[in-house]
């Protein structure tokens, strides 16, 4: 698929079927992540995959946000100490929230690609989160994708008018 197609394609899956992932995808998971860029190359992100069903019951109790039993979450985590320490202030205060932004976007179109849904969740309780996924007090979950095969077809696209979403050279044009 290529990568126009792939976000064309890619919509959030709410229900999964119970189909662990092969180790293939796992795979592909991982590299997106390592290759995902970062602002000033801070590679300040850390990122857990969890696929044992338990954690995921554990972690589902305390995310409100996430909908159905995928059969991998995937929590992307920022370490403000560490992003300052290595990109300065701007990575600290803004940019290791948009280096995960990148990162989260590359896992969701490679899942995409390989055949496997997500659904990147933000309504958690973080403490609850940190402690279930062993995360150092340093270390805080910021956005988690659930991954899975979809067991039902999403829901069709819906988008604004082109020219409601771009301009040229000033708003408005």
């Amino acid at each position: 698929m290529d990568v126009l197609e792939t976000i064309k394609t890619r919509r959030s899956a709410r229900s999964f079927a119970d189909q662990p992932l092969g180790p293939h995808i796992v795979e592909a998971i991982e590299e997106a992540i390592l290759y995902s860029p970062s602002a000033s190359n801070a590679q300040e992100a850390h990122v857990v995959i969890v696929q044992e069903k338990a954690r995921i019951r554990q972690i589902k109790r305390f995310a409100q946000g996430l909908s159905g039993w995928p059969a991998a979450l995937v929590i992307l985590c920022s370490n403000r100490d560490e992003a300052l320490a290595r990109g300065g202030i701007d990575s600290a205060e803004t940019l290791r929230f948009i280096n995960l932004g990148v990162a989260a976007s590359a896992v969701m179109l490679t899942a995409q690609s390989l055949g496997v849904a997500s659904c990147p969740v933000r309504s958690f309780h973080g403490e609850s989160v940190a402690a279930i996924a062993g995360l150092p007090e340093a270390v805080r979950p910021e956005l988690m994708i659930s991954l899975g095969y979809a067991d039902q077809p999403p829901r069709p696209k819906t988008s604004k008018l082109l020219r409601e979403m771009i301009s040229y050279e000033q708003y408005g044009n």
